[in-house]
């Protein structure tokens, strides 16, 4: 395992010990406050609003407490990575590594979008889960036993699922994050446009593939505007700040994919973002050109 690799996998170990602990803190309180309705009160829209503000603290703003320092310097070493690589790319001619203002900017921007969309997860992704197991309940006429016993299904559901989830995440970062890294480093360079490059081996996908077959020069002025406008977007609403981070970078779809007369990809149509990850778990690096 490389350097890099070893610092995904520090970072999801960090998102995963840290979302274990607040699921168990979560699951104790929610159940105990069920406890503590009166035997004969039935759930009220009031009472699932209040257990799912108990578990939202814990997954929400809590969790996202608890993993900001690493996070930090998570962004901040893949980000180094990324100059790092450049730095290999031209030789000791040129000085690629300036480290001021600007980029520490870069990556307390980038921390502070990590840390709320950590912070959001369940609120987004997760919320609606158990506030449908609740109204189920509330319909069904469940006893605070019976509901008690169905939320701890679902927190230990929870607990099995996040693990992928999470690694992807620690990983999708870090190379987003190296890229940007890598983008600011071509500027220091005085570089004008890059290219794509990929093992292309058995892991490779058809997405890449097709990319990368394209050997497309990048304009980098292009790049550093997608970049900064990512930079710029505002978290305040969560569903908007989801659709332009969407439609700054959208991933490629296999919809995309050109291919020849033997169906081997060999481009891509349409819209996708103009550095990698290209999709999930991409392999795909920039080179300067």
């Amino acid at each position: 395992m490389n350097r890099f690799d070893t610092l995904m996998y520090e970072y999801y170990k960090v998102l995963n010990n840290a979302w274990k602990k607040e699921i168990k803190e979560a699951a104790r309180f929610s159940i105990q406050a069920l406890a503590d309705i009166p035997q004969g009160d039935r759930m009220s829209e009031k009472t699932i609003n209040k257990v799912i503000e108990i578990i939202n603290s814990n997954l929400g703003q809590d969790f996202a407490a608890e993993v900001n320092k690493d996070t930090k310097t998570f962004i901040q070493k893949s980000f180094e990575f990324g100059l790092k690589d450049v730095r290999k790319q031209v030789g000791s001619g040129i000085s690629i590594g300036i480290y001021g203002l600007e980029q520490q900017g870069l990556v307390n921007t980038f921390t502070e979008q990590s840390v709320f969309w950590v912070g959001e997860h369940f609120n987004a992704d997760i919320s609606g889960k158990f506030t449908d197991a609740l109204t189920d309940a509330m319909r069904r006429g469940y006893t605070q036993e019976m509901l008690a016993d169905r939320l701890k299904i679902e927190f230990q559901d929870l607990g099995k699922q996040s693990a992928y989830y999470w690694q992807g995440l620690a990983e999708h970062t870090a190379l987003r994050v190296r890229e940007f890294g890598r983008l600011e480093g071509y500027q220091q360079a005085g570089a004008t446009h890059y290219r794509l490059i990929n093992p292309m081996d058995e892991r490779t996908s058809e997405i890449c593939q097709a990319l990368v077959s394209q050997n497309k020069r990048y304009p980098l002025a292009d790049a550093i505007q997608v970049r900064n406008q990512m930079m710029a977007i505002d978290l305040d609403n969560i569903e908007s700040a989801r659709e332009q981070l969407k439609a700054l970078a959208p991933w490629v779809k296999d919809s995309q994919i050109i291919r020849n007369e033997k169906d081997e990809p060999i481009g891509v149509s349409g819209a996708h973002t103009p550095f990698p990850p290209f999709h999930w778990k991409c392999r795909t690096e920039t080179v300067i050109d």
